[in-house]
């Protein structure tokens, strides 16, 4: 036998053995587990640590300092708006005061009694400072009282309360208007009145002692004049002079005979009423007295009557 092959003839590779599973113990089971299932892993490149970054603290502010700077903030910004409003207010022409109202005056021009107080047309209505100019319109000696106000956006309003002249004191050679109250309160000048009871033996002197005492007496003195009036004596006798002694006695001239009526020192009332008593019956008897004496303080009632 040859040991060459015959051509175009392939050797089989041998034949795997089958496998022959080993018999099961009867006894003993084995449980395998299954085999694993394909599972499928990506595998990344690591990244790259980022570098830490270098975190400074905040420094706190006390809470106190806080409050503060916030309170500092709220104020700049109300001065800021304050000022621009103030501005505002004081240069713009919608405020210039337009409209000056006087209320009150007889003796005064209201030209007079605005120029007082510097209130003039044109200025700025806030620019007036309402007390200083009610206390400057009472500087004018016939203003008692005084009143500013003004009305948004262009008025002003001057309310004043005059004095009223009730007679004229001689003091020093000078001649002062009085009020009601005795207050002289002025020299008599060009177009003040003068057809007034004159009220004489105050002296300069007397004044700048005891004013307060003056005043006391030039308000008996009206207080008389008054009375006068009341019991009708000065619609016949016109009052001509009040003259004050020293001692507290008053003495009138009424009449344009000039007649003198010696009041005394008190209960003027009573006297004046029985003056016009006795006057009226020398009226009838056609007498023409000179002076009458009701001034006997322990007899009141006795009156004695020297004839022209």
């Amino acid at each position: 036998m040859s040991d060459t092959l015959p051509p175009n003839r392939r050797l089989k590779k041998p034949s795997t053995p089958p496998v022959v599973a080993a018999p099961k113990d009867p006894e003993v089971e084995h449980d395998s587990p299954p085999p694993p299932g394909a599972t499928t892993s990506t595998i990344r490149p690591p990244k790259p640590k980022a570098k830490p970054r270098l975190t400074l603290p905040r420094p706190k502010l006390p809470r106190a300092l806080s409050l503060f700077l916030g309170v500092m903030v709220v104020l700049s910004a109300s001065v800021a708006v304050a000022w621009g409003a103030r501005r505002y207010i004081m240069t713009s022409p919608r405020f210039a005061i337009r409209t000056v109202l006087v209320d009150g005056n007889r003796r005064l021009p209201a030209e007079q009694v605005a120029g007082a107080g510097g209130v003039t047309v044109g200025r700025n209505i806030f620019e007036l400072d309402l007390e200083t100019a009610s206390a400057s319109i009472t500087t004018e000696p016939w203003v008692e009282k005084a009143q500013v106000t003004r009305t948004l956006p262009s008025t002003v309003r001057i309310t004043v309360v005059e004095r009223e002249a009730w007679a004229v004191a001689t003091i020093g050679g000078e001649l002062y208007l009085v009020t009601r109250d005795g207050d002289p309160f002025k020299r008599v000048s060009d177009g003040d009145p003068i057809d007034l009871p004159v009220v004489t033996g105050i002296t300069p002197e007397k004044v700048a002692a005891d004013r307060p005492g003056v005043v006391n007496a030039l308000r008996r003195a009206l207080d008389v004049v008054e009375d006068m009036d009341r019991a009708g004596i000065s619609k016949r006798y016109p009052i001509q002079e009040v003259h004050l002694e020293r001692d507290g006695t008053i003495v009138m001239t009424i009449g344009k005979d000039a007649i003198s009526l010696y009041l005394g020192q008190t209960r003027f009332r009573e006297k004046i009423e029985q003056a016009a008593r006795v006057l009226m019956e020398l009226s009838k008897r056609k007498a023409n007295p000179a002076v009458i004496f009701l001034d006997n303080e322990a007899h009141p009632e006795r009156v004695v009557v020297r004839m022209r």
